[in-house]
C-alpha cells in the first residue's frame, strides 16, 4: 500500500472522529445551557465528514511526498544487512564474560556431581540457546540439566527442594551471588564484572520404566498468588538436543530474537524457534534463496497461521507452545503484518524495522 493511500485513511479517520468528538461536545455544552434544544446528528454526522475530507487530503499530501522520496531511495543490500546484524547482535563465543560464565557452570556441575553422585543417572548436561548458537550477546544465560534416577527422591518436589536447598548452602561460595526460585528451573546469579549473569539448574526425575534413559517429570514450583500450586510436567531434555537447525536457520532466529526484543513482544524464544521450523516445514521445496526472503516467509508463516497452529514442544507433546493469550497473538501478528507491509512497500524498511 502506499503512503499516500495509507496516510489519508489514517487521517481521515484520526481528524474525522476528532471533529466528530469536538462537536459533540460542542452541541452537549449549548444543550446544557438551553435544555429545550436536541441534539443534531445531522450536523454532527457533517462536522465528521468535513473533518475526514481534510484529515484525509493533508495524509493524502504527506504520503505522496514520502511515496515520491521513496521512490527516489535506492535500494540497499538486505541481505547483507541482516546478516550483519546477526553477527553484530548474536553471542560470540569468544565473549569475555561468556567465557568466564562458562567456567562457572563447569564449577558448577562438578560441585552438583559430587553432592549427587549417586542421585544422578548421568552427568550434569548443557543446553538452551548458548549451546545452539542462537543466543544474543545482550541477554544470555547457561541452562544445566540434572537427571536424577527414578528411586532418587520419593517426589519431583523433594526432589527440586533438595538441589535448592545445596545451592542456598552455597551462597557466597565459588563467586555464587544469589538464587531465585523459579518455575521449573533455579537461577544461579553470578557477579561477572559487575554485571549480574545467570545460570539455571533443571532438575528432572527420570521415570522408571524399562528401556527408558532420558524422560522423567519437572517440578512445577508454581507459589505465585494466581498459580495453580506445584505440580509436575513430563519431560524428555535429550529430545530437545534433538531439535537441529541449519546455520540459515539460526540466523534468522538470531535476527528475530532481536526483532522481539527491541519490539517487547510477548513471544517466547522457545515458540519462536518452533515457528521458524514449521515455516520452513510449511513452504517446503519452495523456500526462498534470499536470506531476506527467507526472513519474510517467516513472518507471513506467524502472521497467517499464529492464530490457528497447534505445536507441540518436542520434549512433551502436552505442551502446546501455541497457547498463549488471544492478546498477546493479536500483538504478534500485528507487528509481524507492519514489519511485511513496510518490506514490501520498500526493502530499505528492514534497517528501522530491525535495527
Amino acid at each position: 500500500m502506499s503512503k499516500a493511500l495509507k496516510y489519508a485513511k489514517n487521517g481521515a479517520l484520526f481528524t474525522g472522529l476528532i471533529n466528530a468528538a469536538l462537536n459533540a461536545i460542542k452541541q452537549l455544552s449549548k444543550m446544557d445551557s438551553n435544555p429545550e434544544l436536541k441534539f443534531n446528528w445531522k450536523e454532527l454526522l457533517l462536522a465528521t465528514g468535513k473533518g475526514a475530507i481534510v484529515g484525509g487530503a493533508v495524509g493524502w499530501g504527506v504520503g505522496k511526498i514520502t511515496d515520491y522520496q521513496n521512490s527516489k531511495e535506492r535500494p540497499i543490500n538486505t541481505d547483507a544487512f541482516l546478516y550483519n546484524l546477526a553477527l553484530k547482535v548474536r553471542l560470540d563465543k569468544n565473549d569475555k564474560n561468556y567465557i568466564l560464565l562458562c567456567q562457572k557452570a563447569d564449577i558448577l556441575c562438578a560441585i552438583l556431581k559430587r553432592e549427587f553422585e549417586y542421585e544422578l543417572k548421568s552427568d550434569p548436561m548443557r543446553l538452551g540457546s548458548t549451546e545452539k548458537g542462537t543466543a544474543l550477546k545482550n541477554k544470555f544465560d547457561i541452562d544445566i540439566c540434572l537427571a536424577f534416577k527414578p528411586h532418587s527422591f520419593p517426589s519431583t518436589k523433594e526432589m527440586f527442594e533438595s538441589v535448592y536447598l545445596f545451592l542456598k548452602n552455597n551462597v557466597g561460595k565459588y563467586s555464587i551471588y544469589d538464587l531465585r526460585d523459579q518455575k521449573k528451573s533455579i537461577g544461579v546469579i553470578f557477579n561477572i564484572t559487575n554485571e549480574k549473569y545467570k545460570i539455571d539448574i533443571v532438575p528432572y526425575k527420570i521415570t522408571k520404566r524399562k528401556g527408558n534413559k532420558t524422560t522423567g517429570y519437572l517440578y512445577l514450583n508454581d507459589n505465585s498468588l494466581l498459580g495453580n500450586g506445584s505440580s509436575y510436567t513430563k519431560t524428555d531434555i535429550h529430545a530437545l538436543k534433538s531439535l537441529k537447525q541449519s546455520e540459515t536457520q539460526k540466523k534468522i532466529v538470531v535476527v528475530l530474537k532481536h526483532w522481539k526484543q527491541s519490539n517487547s513482544l510477548p513471544l517466547s524464544s522457545h515458540l519462536l524457534e518452533n515457528l521458524v521450523l514449521d515455516a520452513y516445514l510449511y513452504n517446503q521445496n519452495r523456500i526462498p534463496q534470499k536470506f531476506t526472503k527467507k526472513v519474510i516467509m517467516v513472518l507471513k508463516h506467524i502472521a497467517d497461521n499464529l492464530d490457528v497452529a497447534v505445536i507441540r514442544s518436542i520434549e512433551n507433546t502436552n505442551n502446546i507452545l501455541t497457547n498463549i493469550s488471544g492478546e498477546n497473538k493479536t500483538i504478534i501478528i500485528n507487528a509481524c503484518i507492519e514489519a511485511i507491509e513496510e518490506y514490501e512497500y520498500h526493502p530499505n524498511s528492514i534497517i528501522e524495522t530491525f535495527q
